[in-house]
């Protein structure tokens, strides 16, 4: 009985974007939304992780026994897989952003005129 009540009440918070189906745009906008957000946070992410990375250098540069060297060292290799992840996800929120047209303030007409609401 629980079970089909919480698969009840979840299929009932897909309905609204089911009955903006026909419209096709709802997709579109909630897509800009999400990037104008990524767009804010991601720059803000990426700042954090070079100032990790250079906290590693400092750390590195100026350890006197070899276990803080280890440590900065770690540090440092955090920060670049840290980066590169960032970096990777941002190019394929922002790829996956202009091959559907959503684009700085949401649909791209220019680039895919095909896009409902163009």
């Amino acid at each position: 009985m629980k079970k089909s009540i919480a698969f009840i009440t979840a299929g009932a918070s897909f309905l609204p974007m089911i009955a903006f189906a026909q419209s096709g745009t709802q997709i579109f906008s909630i897509l800009g939304i999400v990037q104008n957000i990524l767009n804010f946070i991601v720059p803000m992410v990426i700042t954090l992780g070079v100032i990790y990375f250079i906290y590693g250098v400092i750390g590195y540069v100026s350890a006197a026994d070899e276990e803080k060297r280890t440590e900065s060292r770690n540090v440092m290799i955090y920060g670049i897989i840290g980066l590169f992840v960032i970096v990777s996800i941002w190019g394929l929120i922002r790829f996956l952003g202009s091959s559907t047209g959503v684009g700085q303030g949401g649909i791209n007409c220019l680039t895919n005129p095909t896009l409902p609401g163009c």
